[in-house]
């Protein structure tokens, strides 16, 4: 263990060489615009370059795993959010064993010999300065060095990834470099692992779409020519849901690397899919096939209440039908959550500022300040400043843009009832406009004040009551429309919750059977303090209370030879 780190005696970032960082606050205005900015420039290289094309010059290499009677394996997705959730998640991954216990059923589990990364390793934006912070930095301290020979991390990107054209994902994965105690091992973005008893581990990057790259199929082609066997069994692993579709002329989709794999006489067993932040298990009705999602790694909770009880997806002869099983969390406590989005304005304070700036530029624009206008201000008032004002034209404009953008904004919601929720938000929203400048003038007004004190007391109030009251209108829309089975991303990600995670477990027993175990936290820590004292390879921080207790979501799935 000579290579393991010295370790901190305190949360210091010159002692950590990284910073703990809070769950990411998706409705920041900076972060909405440095988001939105990475995804238009990534849509932009990921047309005219592909750095999959520049992985191709790389040796075509498969691992092979097949050593030995059995073998333990994890496997962990969308994670590289807050500290706290994410070095929970590590610490368990991290642990020699777990003893796992749910309605009388416990048994001992041994710590991965490889660790998969299912996607979107990092949020929100893959800059070297966030994986540091939310990634390496958690998993380092959550294991420093191994205790013997270190197990070894295989990972796929996720959209979050692809941001920056995979440049610091390739640096960080794609270099066989060491993450704490673990080690890297792929050369490329996607990879085949040869597993015991004629089972495989294939990753596959689509990037953000559902199609595979040519250099990416030749390679799995390649592998289904040359090594795949009558009777193998393929654990798939993808960064998201696919379903075919788009507007690139390519049949090498999903559906088509599946005939690949069954020409070849082997058969896809087990689909992991990530993408979506909770557990879900769809299997194969009549059949042992299995769909599990499993993105609770470390980022934000979605909700599981609006999950489909069944899945009707392409097979060999036709569609196959998929009934899900289990969720986490449950569908009730998914629904109780929802509530949450209620108190926005508390979780989202950069949104609140801004929109109350907005209203007061808006009460600029409208010439408010002007004569003492925003006292005694009516309907009638209000509708005459509009139509007297320089800028008449361009608030009709900008109301017109307003409600192209909350049509926009109503993205899941088909046809005519998209318009509708769009024209709901937006009437929404200028109605809250209009309340707030008549009950900020209507309160200046009784307070007897003019003149500048006036005035400043009513931009205060418009700024203050304006942000208020932006950020609770849309958060009633958003409770309202998730009601209606709309918004699941949008009414979940402000509440930054760090609760309820998840990550599987898998085992390839010696009579050729796969097990997974789904490992769920409903409460990860939340204070930590460092173990200076503690074994070299152990964990650096230890909680500071009670320890997150990781127990079985449901009944280990086993999936025969």
């Amino acid at each position: 263990m000579s290579d393991c780190p010295s370790r901190p005696s305190s949360t210091d970032r010159s002692e950590l060489g990284f910073e703990r960082r809070p769950m990411v606050r998706w409705l920041d205005p900076h972060q909405l615009l440095d988001t939105a900015v990475r995804v238009l420039l990534s849509g932009l290289l990921g047309t005219y370059a592909d750095p999959r094309q520049l992985q191709a010059l790389t040796d075509i290499e498969t691992h092979d795993r097949s050593q030995g009677s059995e073998l333990w394996l994890d496997y962990v997705a969308d994670l590289g959010d807050g500290w706290d959730p994410t070095y929970t998640v590590a610490r368990l991954l991290a642990s020699d064993d777990l003893d796992l216990g749910r309605e009388g059923e416990a048994g001992p589990t041994e710590r991965g010999r490889l660790l998969v990364m299912g996607g979107d390793q990092v949020y929100p934006v893959p800059k070297r300065s966030e994986y540091e912070n939310r990634l390496l930095g958690p998993y380092r301290a959550a294991m420093p060095c191994s205790n013997g020979e270190p197990p070894e991390l295989f990972a796929i990107p996720g959209t979050h990834d692809w941001y920056d054209g995979l440049i610091n994902f390739e640096e960080i994965f794609c270099r066989r470099r060491r993450i704490g105690g673990w080690q890297t091992q792929q050369s490329r973005s996607y990879f085949a692992v040869k597993l015991p008893h004629d089972w495989w581990l294939w990753g596959i990057d689509i990037q953000f779409g559902p199609y595979l790259d040519d250099e990416q199929w030749k390679y799995f082609s390649d592998v289904a020519r040359d090594r795949l066997a009558q009777g193998d069994r393929i654990i798939l692993c993808m960064s998201k849901e696919v379903a075919g579709g788009g507007d690139i002329f390519s049949d090498r989709d999903l559906g088509q690397l599946e005939r690949l794999i069954e020409s070849a006489g082997a058969r896809v067993m087990l689909y992991l899919r990530s993408g979506r932040h909770h557990y879900v298990r769809y299997e194969e009705e009549d059949g042992p096939r299995q769909h599990i999602t499993a993105g609770g790694g470390g980022a934000f909770l979605h909700p599981t209440h609006q999950l489909p009880d069944c899945l009707e997806l392409p097979g060999e002869e036709g569609e196959i039908t998929y009934r899900r099983v289990q969720s986490y969390p449950s569908p009730e406590m998914s629904k109780r959550l929802r509530k949450r989005v209620l108190f926005l304005p508390l979780y989202n304070l950069p949104l609140a500022a801004l929109i109350g700036m907005a209203q007061v530029l808006l009460a600029f624009n409208l010439g408010l300040h002007l004569r003492d206008r925003h006292r005694e201000l009516g309907l009638t008032g209000l509708r005459r400043a509009l139509w007297e004002s320089p800028t008449a034209f361009l608030l009709i404009v900008l109301m017109l843009v307003l409600l192209a953008a909350m049509v926009r904004f109503a993205h899941d919601a088909p046809g005519v009832t998209r318009w509708l929720l769009g024209l709901v938000h937006s009437s929404l929203q200028l109605a809250t406009t209009a309340a707030v400048l008549l009950g900020a003038s209507r309160i200046v007004s009784g307070t007897g004040l003019e003149g500048a004190a006036s005035l400043i007391v009513f931009l205060v109030l418009v700024a203050v009551l304006g942000g208020v009251c932006g950020t609770v209108g849309m958060s009633g829309y958003l409770w309202a429309t998730n009601c209606l089975g709309f918004h699941g991303n949008e009414a979940y990600a402000p509440l930054h919750h760090k609760d309820q995670k998840n990550f599987l477990r898998l085992h390839i027993d010696a009579e050729g059977a796969l097990t997974v175990f789904p490992v769920g936290v409903d409460r990860v820590g939340r204070k930590w303090r460092p173990a200076p004292d503690a074994p070299p390879h152990a964990p650096w921080f230890e909680p500071d209370g009670p320890e997150p207790e990781a127990a079985l979501i449901e009944g280990p799935v086993r999936i025969d030879r």
